[in-house]
């Protein structure tokens, strides 16, 4: 199993973030750089992508405010 974290977007270590879309649903299979999700934070978005194969476990759903480094998913 491995994380799925919320990329570290911003110097401040308190500064927090939104997941804008998951592009993988709940229980999909997902192969390496399959495009996950898009985050946001401070303007700046950026795209999420599988590092392993493996079933998606999302943690955080859309449109919620996490803070950077959280656990958002897992690969199985």
């Amino acid at each position: 199993m491995s994380d799925v974290t919320f990329p570290e977007m911003s110097s401040d270590p308190a500064a927090t973030g939104v997941i804008v879309t998951w592009f993988a649903s709940e229980g999909e299979q997902v192969e390496p750089d399959d495009l996950l999700a898009e985050v946001a934070m401070d303007k700046v978005d950026q795209e999420i992508h599988a590092v392993r194969s493996g079933i998606l476990r999302i943690v955080v759903p859309e449109e919620t405010e996490v803070a950077q480094g959280s656990v958002i998913a897992r690969i199985e």
